[in-house]
Order: structure tokens, then C-alpha cells, then sequence
């Protein structure tokens, strides 16, 4: 249905999940794609660099691994000039890593608020600002338009009991994609 050849990808959180399952369709439509995770736990912790390494080797010759913290400033833009540089392009960017750290709002530490903020909402940003760049000046000189999807929740849209960093951070998220 879609052909991709000649499209490069970056999926954030893509070696495991729904970011491995995104990584395998666009790899399976002929896309190349840089696996950002640093193969943190679903609560951020105990990064293992060998999971995107993994996912990669799983996906074969159009799949590269960037074992990035997508959460620390600087990382996000990095790894788009990175994919930039190993692929010569970008055309689509999917926004998908996320870490909770659930709570009830008066158990909630600073840390781990401004961790899941970090991750789910920083990040992404930071990405949103460095691609939306590239996707911009790539399309001025004659590329296809990108496309950029970032991974939502309804937590974000409706709440979800004792998560109040992760909900604000994709009601952010969302805010972010309408603007």
C-alpha cells in the first residue's frame, strides 16, 4: 500500500512495543530507520543500550540504532542530525518514547515529574524543533514534505488516575501537535 523507498525515519522508543512494531512496518515498506531508545524500564530507569543495538540487528541493512536519552537536553537534536548524517535525509518522524512514573499528585516528587516531563514531553519537542528544520529546508530544495506523528494517550486528553506527570505531559503533547 505505502511505498517507502528512499524514506528515512526517526522512531523514538523504537525497539520495543509499538516503536519496534512501527520500526518493522516502515522497515517493511521499504523505509530506513533510526531507532532512538536507550532501552530504559517503563518507569526510565536502568538504560541498556543493547536493546536498540538489538532491534536494529532484527530489522537488518535499512535499520540503524542511536542509543540516545531522547529526556536529556540536547539528545533529541542530536539524533536527528544524526540520522541526517548516516542517511542523508529525514521524511517522517514518529514521537513515540514515553516513561511513567505514576503517583497520586500529593506522592508525586519533583524528580520523578520533571523525568517523565522530560522524556514524554521535552524531547519530543526538542525533536519537533530540529526535524521541522531539516523537513523544511529539504522540502525547499525539491523533497517530498515529511510527515511527523507523535504518540498520544487518552490519559492526556482525559486523565488517568495517579498519573498526573505522564497526563500532562501528552495533554502537552497534544497541544504541541494542534500548534
Amino acid at each position: 500500500m505505502f511505498d517507502l523507498r528512499g524514506r528515512v525515519a526517526l522512531v523514538t522508543g523504537g525497539a520495543r512495543g509499538i516503536g519496534w512494531e512501527i520500526c518493522r512496518t516502515l522497515i517493511a515498506h521499504g523505509a530506513k530507520v533510526m531507532i532512538v531508545d536507550n532501552g530504559v524500564s517503563i518507569g526510565g530507569d536502568d538504560p541498556d543500550p543493547a536493546c536498540a543495538l538489538a532491534a536494529a540487528t532484527r530489522l537488518g541493512q535499512g535499520a540503524f540504532a542511536s542509543t540516545r536519552d531522547v529526556g536529556v537536553a540536547g539528545e533529541g537534536e542530536a539524533a536527528v542530525a544524526e540520522a541526517v548524517e548516516r542517511f542523508g535525509a529525514l521524511d517522517i518522524v514518529v514521537n513515540n518514547a514515553a516513561i511513567l512514573r505514576d503517583a497520586l499528585v500529593f506522592k508525586l516528587r519533583r524528580a520523578d515529574w520533571e523525568r517523565v516531563l522530560s522524556v514524554n514531553l521535552m524531547g519530543p519537542i526538542e525533536i519537533l524543533g530540529a526535524a521541522s528544520a531539516v523537513l523544511r529546508e529539504q522540502a525547499k530544495s525539491g523533497r517530498s514534505p515529511g510527515r511527523i506523528v507523535n504518540i498520544v494517550s487518552s490519559a492526556g486528553l482525559i486523565g488517568n488516575f495517579g498519573q498526573i506527570a505522564y497526563a500532562s505531559a501528552k495533554a502537552g503533547l497534544v497541544g504541541a501537535t494542534r500548534v
